[in-house]
Order: structure tokens, then sequence, then C-alpha cells
């Protein structure tokens, strides 16, 4: 298992705003979340990306039901976080593996995200 995995998707691969797609990877929170902004598709596409992201991290696949039980969010005040529910969340546990980081970027029709399970730090601090 990899300790970080980075998706890029270039615009070709990023559908409209609007597209009915996005409920096949997104949760109605992250869809409407993504489209209150200027450039929603790349808001959108980003999320979409830390999932396939933290699929590949853990060695998943990066089905409809993975993606329904993945959360991307933002609270106010600090950067995305991934939740975890269900299943996935006792995965981590059975694996004894930390909960994963996710950092998001979008520009000029492109959208990434880069995904990685933080290192305890030396001496319990």
């Amino acid at each position: 298992m990899a300790a970080h995995a980075l998706v890029l998707l270039p615009p070709e691969r990023i559908a409209a705003a609007d597209s009915a797609c996005w409920h096949d990877w997104l949760t109605p929170e992250e869809i409407s979340f993504s489209r209150g902004f200027r450039r929603a598709h790349e808001h959108l596409a980003a999320r979409k990306a830390a999932k396939l992201a933290v699929a590949s991290l853990l060695d998943v696949a990066a089905d409809p039901g993975f993606c329904r039980a993945v959360g991307v969010l933002r609270a106010p005040g600090s950067g995305p976080v991934i939740r975890l529910g269900g299943a996935l969340g006792e995965l981590l546990g059975t694996r004894a593996l930390p909960h994963p980081r996710v950092s998001l970027t979008h520009a000029r029709g492109h959208a990434a995200a880069l995904a990685w399970l933080p290192v305890p730090k030396a001496g319990g601090r």
C-alpha cells in the first residue's frame, strides 16, 4: 500500500457543473457546497479527485458505494477533511491505519488531490 496518492483530472475529464454525473461521485452536501463557487466544475472535480486518491491510497475500488461512503468536507477556517463512513472507518481500524489526510487544488479547468497517511510524530509529540 502506498503512503500517498495523487490524482489529476484534466479539463476533458471534468463534466459541467450542472451535469447529473456528479451524483455518482459526490454527496448532495458536496454538490451544494461546490456549486456555490465560481468555477464550480473545478470544485466538484477536486472532490472527485480526492475520493479517487483516497481509494488508491487504501487500495479499494472507487465504485459508487465507496464514493457515497466518503465525504470531502470543509469546516470554516480549515482545509478539507475526509469523512469515512461505515465499513471504510472499520477498514482503517482493521488495517491499523491512521485517518487519511487530503489536499485539493484546481485552476484553469484542471483539478487535483493529494491523499496521504500521516506519520506519527517522533516522541509522541
